[in-house]
C-alpha cells in the first residue's frame, strides 16, 4: 500500500475523472493533504479514501455537493439516520411521481396509435357513437401553457362557435382521477357527427364548417369538440397536424 496518490490514481480507484477531485478541491469539499512544490500536483493519504467513498455514496443517495458539505460537517449517528430516513421519503416521492408520469406517457401513446389506426379515409364524415368520457379542464388559453396536464394528456379544444374555445385534458383510459386532481368533468356520451382535420390549427374552422354542414337535416350541439391526435409534441410540420372534430348530436324531441 502507497503512502500517497496523486489525482489520477485517486480518480481510478473510485471511478471518477480528474477534474471532478480538482473541482472538490476547489470548492474545499475534499482537500489533498499535501502538494508538491514544483506545479502544484495533489497527493491524497490512503486513509481519505473513507471520506471520498461517503461523498460518492451521497451523491448516488441525489445529494447536493452544499447538502453534503453540511452532512459531512455535523456527522453522527443519530443525525446520518435522520438524513437518510428524510432521502428515503423523498426518492419514494420521486419514484411514485415518475411512476405515474410513465403510466400517463403510456397512456398517451396508446391514444396516439389506436386513433391512428382507425382513421382510414380522413376526409370522411361518420357518425360515432362514444360513451361517456372525462377530462380535466384547463380553460383558456392564457392558461393552457402552465397548466401540467397539457403536457401529458391529449388535449381536447371546445369551440363555442368558430374561434372562441377553451381546453381540457382528455383522460384517456384513466380508472380515476389523477392523484390531487379534485375537478374532473365528463363529456356526455350519445351520437356524434365526426370528421379528421389535417393541417394547422388555424384552418380548424374551416373544417368545423364543413363538417356541421354535412348534416343539416339533424340538431348539432353549439360546441364542437377537437381531440388533438397528432400535435407540436409529435410533428414538427403543422400541415401533418391531426385533429379529430365531433359535434354532438342532439336527441329529437
Amino acid at each position: 500500500m502507497k503512502d500517497y496518490y496523486t489525482v489520477g490514481e485517486f480518480s481510478a480507484m473510485f471511478g471518477l475523472n480528474k477534474q471532478t477531485l480538482q473541482y472538490y478541491d476547489a470548492i474545499g469539499l475534499f482537500q489533498p493533504v499535501r502538494r508538491g512544490e514544483a506545479g502544484g500536483h495533489r497527493y491524497y493519504a490512503f486513509d481519505q479514501v473513507y471520506r471520498l467513498a461517503s461523498i460518492r455514496y451521497m451523491r448516488r443517495l441525489g445529494y447536493s455537493l452544499g447538502q453534503i458539505e453540511e452532512h459531512m460537517a455535523s456527522r453522527e449517528v443519530g443525525f446520518t439516520l435522520d438524513h437518510l430516513k428524510e432521502r428515503s421519503k423523498a426518492l419514494r416521492s420521486q419514484w411514485e411521481e415518475l411512476l405515474a408520469i410513465e403510466a400517463v406517457i403510456q397512456r398517451k401513446i396508446q391514444f396516439v396509435e389506436e386513433t391512428l389506426s382507425q382513421i382510414g379515409d380522413g376526409s370522411a364524415i361518420s357518425v360515432i357513437r362514444f360513451p361517456e368520457r372525462r377530462y380535466i379542464p384547463i380553460g383558456g388559453e392564457e392558461r393552457l401553457y402552465h397548466h401540467d396536464s397539457f403536457y401529458f394528456y391529449p388535449t381536447i379544444a371546445f369551440y363555442t362557435n368558430y374561434e372562441d374555445k377553451y381546453f381540457g385534458a382528455y383522460l384517456y383510459g384513466e380508472d380515476s382521477p389523477p392523484v390531487g386532481q379534485a375537478i374532473v368533468q365528463t363529456i356526455p356520451a350519445g351520437d356524434y357527427l365526426c370528421c379528421y382535420h389535417k393541417g394547422p390549427y388555424e384552418l380548424v374552422p374551416d373544417s368545423m364548417r364543413r363538417l356541421r354542414a354535412a348534416r343539416p337535416d339533424v340538431e348539432l350541439s353549439p360546441l364542437t369538440i377537437n381531440f388533438n391526435i397528432i400535435d407540436q409534441f409529435i410533428e414538427k410540420n403543422n400541415e401533418n397536424y391531426i385533429t379529430h372534430m365531433q359535434v354532438q348530436i342532439l336527441p329529437q324531441n
